[in-house]
This record gives C-alpha cells, sequence and structure tokens, in this order.
C-alpha cells in the first residue's frame, strides 16, 4: 500500500506539469461558460490558390500559397511582413520583430506604428510557401474577460471585427474575419453521466470471482484517456505536434501504459494488476478532473474531435477512473483459494488443474 502511495503521488507530480504548463497560458479567460473565438467571415477573399485559416481559436493564422505568384503579408499598418511563394516563405528583416502574444489588443485596439514606406529586406524563413503568425487583432490579449462579456456572459458578443491584407500580382485581397464571445452549454448533463458511470464501474467490487470486468472497465478509461489525449494533440495546430508531446503529454502517456499493463494482468488473472488499474486510473482521473473538465462548459474544444464527443470521452475518463478507485480500494484481492471455490461450483473435475495436488 505504501509504494502504490509513492508511485501515486509521483505520477500525480508529473502530471502537475504539463497541467500547469496548460494553464500558465496568460490568453486562457478564467474558467466561464463559454469561450472566445475567432474565424473567418470572408474566407473566399483570398487570391486563388491561397489557403488561409484561423488556428486554435484565433492563437495563430496561417497561409499555404501554392500558386507561382508570391502572396505578400501586410500588418495592419500596411507594412509588408511576410511574402510567400515558390521560393518559400520570408520575413521582412527592415521591420522591427512582432511583440510577443503578451502585447495582444484587448479593450481598445490601436494600430501599432511601423514604417510601412521602408522597402523591405525578405529573410528566408522555410523552403516551403507556408508561413504562421499571431495577429494581435484575431485573439484576446487579457486574462480578464472583454466589458461586454462580464456585463452579459449568456449572450453573443463580437468583440471586434479584424482583417488582413493580401498583396498578389498587384491586387489587394481583404481577409475578414471576427473575434466573438459564444455562450457554452450547461454541464450538468456531463455531471449526471461521470456520476453514473462511477457508481456502475464501482459494482464491479461485487464481482469477486473474477478480474474480468476490471480489466474492461480499465481498457474503457485507457482507450477514453488516449484517444481524448491524441486528439487534443492533433488539436493544437499552432503548434508542432512533437513538441507538445515531449513536453507536456509524457507522463500522460506513462499513464497509458500502466493501464495497458493493468489490462494485460487482470485479463490473465494476476492480482497485481488492481494496483497498476488504480494507479492509471490516478493518473488518468486527475488529468481528467483537474485540466480538462472545462469542456463540459465551453463552447469551443482545441481537439481534432467533434466538441460533444469531445465531452463524453472526458465524462467516461473521469467517472470511470472514480469508480475503479472505489473497487480496487474497497474490495479485497482475488486469491488462488477464491479461484479454487469458483472452479469446484462450476467444475469440481477442474479442481486438480487449478491446485496442483500435494499443496
Amino acid at each position: 500500500m505504501a509504494r502504490l502511495a509513492a508511485l501515486i503521488a509521483a505520477l500525480l507530480l508529473a502530471l502537475a506539469v504539463p497541467a500547469s504548463a496548460h494553464d500558465a497560458d496568460s490568453h486562457t479567460p478564467p474558467d466561464r461558460v463559454g469561450d472566445l473565438r475567432s474565424a473567418l467571415i470572408a474566407a473566399t477573399q483570398t487570391p486563388p490558390g491561397v489557403e488561409f485559416r484561423v488556428l486554435q481559436n484565433g492563437e495563430a493564422l496561417w497561409l499555404r500559397n501554392s500558386t507561382r505568384t508570391d502572396v505578400v503579408v501586410l500588418d495592419p499598418d500596411g507594412a509588408q511582413r511576410y511574402q510567400v511563394g515558390p521560393d518559400g516563405a520570408a520575413v521582412n528583416a527592415a521591420l522591427p520583430a512582432e511583440p510577443t502574444p503578451s502585447g495582444d489588443i484587448s479593450e481598445d485596439p490601436e494600430k501599432p506604428s511601423a514604417d510601412a514606406a521602408k522597402a523591405p529586406q525578405w529573410q528566408r524563413i522555410s523552403a516551403e510557401p507556408v508561413v504562421q503568425w499571431h495577429d494581435h487583432y484575431a485573439h484576446w490579449g487579457d486574462a480578464t474577460l472583454p466589458s461586454q462579456v462580464l456585463a452579459d456572459p449568456e449572450s453573443v458578443h463580437l468583440i471586434r471585427a479584424w482583417q488582413v491584407d493580401l498583396v498578389s500580382d498587384g491586387k489587394t485581397y481583404h481577409v475578414l474575419g471576427e473575434l466573438r464571445w459564444i455562450p457554452g452549454p450547461s454541464p450538468a448533463p456531463w455531471i449526471l453521466v461521470t456520476l453514473s458511470l462511477a457508481i456502475a464501474t464501482s459494482l464491479l467490487g461485487l464481482v469477486r470471482r473474477s478480474q474480468r470486468p476490471l480489466a474492461a472497465a480499465t481498457a474503457v478509461l485507457v482507450a477514453a484517456g488516449a484517444v481524448h489525449g491524441i486528439a487534443t494533440i492533433l488539436g493544437r495546430q499552432a503548434e508542432n505536434p512533437w513538441t507538445v508531446l515531449q513536453h507536456e503529454y509524457l507522463p500522460i502517456v506513462l499513464a497509458w501504459l500502466v493501464g495497458t499493463a493493468a489490462v494485460a494482468l487482470l485479463a490473465t488473472g494476476r492480482s497485481t494488476g488492481r494496483w497498476f488499474a488504480a494507479l492509471a486510473a490516478v493518473g488518468l482521473g486527475a488529468l481528467a478532473l483537474l485540466q480538462d473538465l472545462a469542456v463540459w462548459w465551453s463552447s469551443t474544444s482545441i481537439v481534432a474531435l467533434p466538441i460533444d464527443l469531445d465531452r463524453a470521452l472526458v465524462s467516461i475518463t473521469a467517472g470511470v477512473a472514480v469508480g475503479i478507485l472505489i473497487t480496487v480500494l474497497r474490495t479485497p484481492n482475488i486469491t488462488r483459494s477464491d479461484a479454487v471455490t469458483a472452479t469446484q461450483r462450476n467444475d469440481p473435475a477442474r479442481v486438480d488443474r487449478v491446485l496442483p495436488r500435494g499443496r
């Protein structure tokens, strides 16, 4: 039991790092029922063959130019910032570096001053005709929500419209977007789902003659947690997925592996599998309960899945994890004598196969 407690403490400490890294984002507003979302409203106003996207609710803008003609991305004051074309992507080194995301615009946006008249000095940053950047107008730059949202969070609010100008072959194109507050749903249905799953899973403790129900529950826990985790990594399109995995998800991958080992041990009747299942339940359950529950009341979710499916996966992970912990901690191990008794009831002739003679 002491070893289990030490392992649980170590896993929780490891999981605290990615959770704190995720929560430390200064652009994430406080947990409220809703979300600030940036989206295109005129995606067709781009040069033919040019693709434009908004990533992660406005965390970054992305452009790909598949044509043989250069496309220049202008700053809000008209300065040429990026050039994207057949030779790759370049940045104008004559301009000052873009402010860090902490310099985002919030309540009272004003166009930054820059010398748009300077001749551009193009410095290549990529061989691919793709550029990604952070636009301070397309993203909310304050941990405090906008004043109109604080006054009426139950309504949709247009925070501001934003625009990115592109120049191609002497013609200027205007990509238009909006930053809006979208109220989220009530979390009550998902709380009910989670509690129901926790109660149902905890009833596995009544099955004292087989480890297979607990193995099945652990398999569901690992599958739900893994699908949600992978979808979250893929949904963070503004970031490199391998960097996200290495910096934030290695402890979570460890919890998946511990859960997989628990399923294998329980399926073969090993009582140690119960403690592996408890360790996986603590890790994945803590992640769901401490970090992922905001999806219940947010209007959007940064995952590569439909929002309701993601809410269901978080509910399954949290509910089954709690149920597994209750089952493991409140019921004794299945001993060898239990297995013999169960075998005798089903087939007395097979007793010798369960327990060798002379013992």
